[in-house]
């Protein structure tokens, strides 16, 4: 049996006990955004990690992202992310196997519209513009995030659409979709909640892909913090299994 030393499982729950730095874009969640933005000067790295399987079967494909994001505040209230997409899936049949590729770039912004508390439900905008590497396919990305805090409990959500257009698309592609979270703070340095989300061509609506699962916030009283979800599908359209890790530095 694995004994841990005494004095490394003290510090552990030290370093869990104390209170947390407020880090700038610190996330409770993978895939539903809160309401912050970037302070105004600051500028932080987060590496996204996103392992997925369609079916619990061996012959089907596995799939890997990883996203490279640079966020700065322009102001305290209006913040510019850069994003560099990664891709990768193994799969039995070789032609779905896609080898580690950079996949598209992204641009984004957020904007918040007063300080947190002052409205009876915080609002923040969110627009994000994606181009695909080596194709004329381009993706404009909307959310409407709506936030809210009771004592520990932070909850969020956000109302998605997503449009698809260029010359290499066959037509111009609609989707709707949302991100539904609930976190409670443990203690400052840990949060634990769930999350559930997914969406939908507006073309057929009755093709829902939803998954839910739990999520895990971590800080430490310095610069970092890392988020996890697991996620599981609850619809035949939905990825069986995609858990989604983030990893936040404040530089």
């Amino acid at each position: 049996m694995c004994r841990i030393p005494a004095s490394l499982f003290t510090l552990l729950c030290a370093s869990l006990a104390l209170p947390a730095t407020a880090q700038a874009d610190r996330r409770s969640f993978t895939r539903t955004y809160e309401y912050t933005t970037m302070p105004q000067g600051q500028t932080e790295l987060e590496i996204y990690s996103t392992q997925s399987v369609n079916r619990f079967t061996e012959a089907s494909p596995r799939a890997f992202e990883l996203q490279l994001e640079i966020e700065h505040g322009i102001t305290d209230r209006f913040d510019l992310g850069l994003y560099h997409v990664f891709k990768q899936v193994s799969a039995a049949d070789a032609m779905a196997s896609q080898a580690f590729h950079f996949s598209d770039l992204k641009l984004r912004g957020r904007y918040r519209f007063a300080e947190r508390g002052e409205l009876p439900v915080d609002l923040l905008a969110y627009l994000e513009l994606a181009k695909e590497f080596g194709e004329g396919v381009y993706e404009a990305e909307g959310k409407i995030i709506l936030a809210r805090d009771v004592g520990q409990v932070l909850l969020a959500a956000n109302l998605i659409t997503e449009v698809a257009f260029g010359p290499d698309t066959t037509e111009t592609e609609v989707e709707l979709g949302w991100a539904v979270g609930a976190a409670v703070e443990v203690m400052p340095a840990l949060r634990l909640g769930v999350e559930t989300y997914g969406g939908f061509e507006a073309a057929e609506p009755g093709e829902l892909a939803a998954s839910v699962g739990p999520t895990i916030s971590w800080a430490s009283s310095g610069k970092l913090w890392v988020a996890g979800t697991a996620g599981f599908g609850v619809t035949d359209e939905a990825d069986r299994f995609s858990g989604r890790m983030i990893l936040g530095l404040d530089l």
